[in-house]
């Protein structure tokens, strides 16, 4: 779940914070049972009702993809729209769940909108201004923007001097596991349909780094949170979340590769979510303590207990659905425009689904990085999109449904108006902050298209908070679970 925050940022905010602070080439041609690509792919939808609204979704990915470069040059996805404080930020997390969005209904134009991030992402790793090792960061500039304080300018993916821009100045330099991981699951899905090398080279290469930079010494065992924004320092705690994401993707790599390696690999993974499972509460901790000097990180953190890490861990293991029951009811939330405390909903309007963490219903006070108070009652969709898809892969249609029309609710009522894309800056289009006489306005989203990441505005426990901006994670979710997609299953 990519991090949304508004001005003024801190650097030391991360997208991940689940601890208590915080071969030879091969190209085929496409398979010729692709869709065409204005047709309609009713047929792989939980709902057949949600064909117009998946539509939808999928204009508002194109139209984000395409705001700042259009054709095969190489780009990724800004994340978020204009307004919402982070400029042009892609974050690799959002990209790498559009990728497989996009798989999800391989029409030929969509997998080779795929192939345009995966090939970005492979030119990313090939050209980091430090390292040669194959990471990505955490995010890049998707168009030209300038920072706040007037500096520094990014002009988009690729900085003057030929190198990835990675926007150092919102503290995203760092490699979390989680966004590697990821990175490397959307590269696997890539070779999984065209069969292109290149892609299953990239993701090994993400996954040797992560062996080489994250097996944890610890008691618990597991692969560590990444490196610091340094490119150097390891964090000292393990993530539930990550190491899902690890084990989904080791796993993936044993199957493609044929290297049993990777198999034992994903067992550390594995044995680290066995520790993290709370049989007595029917969730799994959210990991190990240790982003404080002071803490022990071979303590179990207690607390938040996030939603991903129980729908995640049923996607990628099939089993303890009672993780899944515990997410559909501990952290079930409704907001009631008029009603619910600082809700953001028009007056007689109401979505429902789930939220972040058990804290973010009991939460009071100022949402970090926002301007107002904390919504317990707040929907986060990209949660919400995640238990629709765990309900999906148990079986149970009925349930995702209400889940994912309450979402389509959600995108044909909220984020009108938001922009993305080249503003009027007569500096060839760039973001820049309006109070600093800049402007973030560009041309308007396409009408009821892209997710938002929040009904209102609400605080996650982790340090940081989601608002009610389009979002491209939430939408590749959404998209993930209408058409019935697992993305960590090959």
């Amino acid at each position: 779940m990519s991090l949304l925050v508004e001005p003024p940022v801190s650097p030391a905010l991360s997208r991940r914070q689940f601890t208590a602070a915080a071969a030879t080439a091969t190209a085929v041609a496409a398979a010729p049972f692709l869709l065409s690509g204005t047709a309609h792919a009713t047929g792989g939808l939980v709902d057949h009702r949600l064909a117009g609204s998946a539509d939808r979704a999928f204009r508002y990915l194109d139209t984000v993809l395409d705001a700042y470069r259009q054709g095969g040059e190489l780009r990724l996805a800004q994340s978020y729209n204009n307004e919402s404080g982070l400029m042009t930020t892609a974050f690799v997390y959002d990209n790498a769940l559009a990728v497989i969005a996009y798989l999800s209904r391989p029409t030929r134009e969509n997998v080779r909108r795929a192939k345009v991030i995966g090939d970005t992402f492979l030119w990313i790793q090939a050209n980091d201004e430090t390292f040669t090792d194959g990471r990505v960061r955490q995010a890049y500039a998707a168009g030209p923007m300038l920072f706040y304080g007037g500096g520094p300018e990014f002009p988009g993916i690729r900085r003057a001097d030929g190198k990835a821009a990675f926007l150092w100045p919102f503290g995203f330099g760092g490699s979390a596991v989680g966004d590697v991981a990821w990175t490397a699951l959307a590269l696997t899905h890539l070779y999984d349909r065209t069969r292109e090398r290149k892609y299953l080279d990239g993701a090994v290469t993400l996954g040797e780094w992560i062996v080489a930079n994250a097996v944890s010494p610890y008691r618990y065992g597991g692969y560590l949170g990444g490196v610091q924004g340094d490119g150097t320092t390891r964090q000292r705690w393990c993530s539930s979340e990550h190491n899902i994401d690890v084990y989904a993707l080791f796993q993936g790599l044993a199957k493609f590769t044929g290297n049993r390696v990777w198999k034992t690999r994903a067992r550390v993974a594995e044995d680290f979510l066995d520790a993290m499972w709370n049989p007595r509460g029917n969730f799994y901790w959210t990991g190990t303590k240790g982003a404080n000097p002071a803490d022990d990180p071979n303590e179990i953190n207690p607390s938040p207990i996030p939603e991903d890490v129980q729908t995640w861990a049923y996607l990628a293991r099939g089993d303890r659905g009672r993780a899944v029951d515990w997410t559909a009811s501990a952290l079930a939330v409704v907001d009631r425009g008029g009603v619910s405390a600082n809700s953001q909903l028009p007056a007689g309007y109401q979505v429902s689904g789930v939220t972040f963490s058990d804290v973010s219903k009991t939460l009071t006070g100022p949402v970090p990085n926002g301007t107002g108070d904390n919504n317990r009652d707040a929907v986060w969709f990209e949660g919400t999109a995640h238990l629709a898809a765990a309900l999906v892969a148990r079986g149970d249609r009925s349930k995702a449904r209400r889940h994912l029309n309450e979402i389509a609710s959600a995108q044909d009522r909220l984020g009108a108006g938001q922009t993305v894309g080249l503003t009027t800056d007569p500096n060839g289009g760039r973001l820049s902050n309006p109070g600093e006489g800049g402007t973030w306005t560009g041309p308007t989203l396409p009408a009821r298209s892209g997710v938002v990441a929040a009904s209102s505005a609400f605080d996650t426990g982790f340090g940081f908070g989601y608002f009610q901006n389009q979002h491209v994670g939430a939408t590749s979710w959404y998209l993930m679970a209408a058409l019935g997609t697992n993305p960590y299953r090959f």
